[in-house]
C-alpha cells in the first residue's frame, strides 16, 4: 500500500517526527506509525479534522482560503496537521526540540504522495 509506505519512509527521512498517521478529516485511519502511538495518533486526527475544517470556514467567511496546516507546540512536543487534497489529512507528532522548518520540509514529499494516490 502505498499509504503506510510513504508514511515509513517519512518517519524514517526525519527522526523529530515520533508518530504519523494518514487520516480522513474524520480521523478514520488510512495508516499510521508507530503500532503503539495508534489511539493518541487517532485523537490528534479527529481534533485535527475538526480544526482544520472549522478553521477553513472562518477564512472563507473572511475572503480568504481553507487552512492547509496546523501546528500546536506544547511543553514536550508538537503536532502538526497537513491538508492532504481536500479530504485526508497527515498527522504528525514531533519531538520537542524538532525545529518546525526542517519537519515541513521533510513532510512535502509525503504530503504530494499521498494526495497523488487517493
Amino acid at each position: 500500500m502505498p499509504f503506510a509506505q510513504a508514511i515509513s519512509d517519512l518517519m524514517r527521512a526525519c527522526p523529530a517526527i515520533k508518530g504519523a498517521a494518514f487520516t480522513d478529516l474524520d480521523g478514520e485511519e488510512i495508516a499510521f506509525e508507530p503500532s503503539d502511538a495508534r489511539e493518541a495518533l487517532r485523537l490528534c486526527a479527529a481534533y485535527g479534522g475538526i480544526a482544520l475544517r472549522r478553521l477553513s470556514m472562518a477564512e472563507a467567511e473572511s475572503g480568504r482560503g481553507p487552512v492547509r496546516r496546523i501546528s500546536l507546540r506544547g511543553s514536550s512536543g508538537a503536532f502538526v496537521t497537513l491538508m492532504v487534497g481536500d479530504a485526508y489529512q497527515l498527522i504528525l507528532q514531533v519531538g520537542d526540540r524538532a525545529p518546525e522548518g526542517s519537519v515541513l520540509a521533510a513532510a512535502r514529499p509525503t504530503v504530494a504522495t499521498l494526495a497523488a494516490n487517493v
